[in-house]
């Protein structure tokens, strides 16, 4: 729906998916969905808030055990990546720790299923869905608008 849908791709930030979910939930009182990395899920997981408040949230987290957008832009802009690995984690586990439901996704077969349990799902759900670390995301549009602000130097596409 129109409105709905919010990125924020500006300065490389990362993280507020994870948390600003929950104030989506609470202002449209409705399911709100965020599609978010494990490092920003691992920094500023609010899964215990959700429970707390019963919020209809669901995270999809994107898990490939490594700050992903970090290391393939890196990479993309000439850089050799430093300190980029994370634990590896089930997020899935992770929820139901602290009283959400979740369920880990390995099979791209069993995504769509995942997604319809997460939607019918009355309070907080995490998806945790696996992907290889060596697959980079489309990075590209990110790189390019943190050298239009000046945060990456023309250096680094030589």
């Amino acid at each position: 729906r129109p409105g709905r849908y919010r990125a924020n791709m500006g300065w490389g930030s990362m993280g507020h998916g994870a948390t600003g979910v929950l104030g989506a939930a609470l202002h449209h009182a409705d399911k709100a969905v965020s599609i978010v990395g494990d490092g920003a899920m691992l920094m500023n997981c609010e899964v215990s808030t959700a429970v707390q408040y019963g919020l209809p949230v669901v995270w999809i987290v994107v898990n490939d055990s490594q700050y992903g957008m970090v290391e393939h832009g890196m990479r993309s802009a000439g850089y050799q990546p430093v300190e980029t690995a994370i634990p590896r984690t089930d997020f899935a586990e992770f929820a139901r720790s602290m009283g959400a439901d979740g369920v880990r996704i390995e099979s791209e077969l069993d995504l769509e299923a995942a997604l319809r349990q997460a939607m019918a799902a009355r309070g907080p759900f995490v998806v945790d869905v696996v992907i290889d670390p060596d697959v980079a995301a489309p990075v590209g549009s990110r790189l390019n608008n943190l050298r239009d602000q000046g945060v990456l130097n023309e250096e680094a596409d030589a």
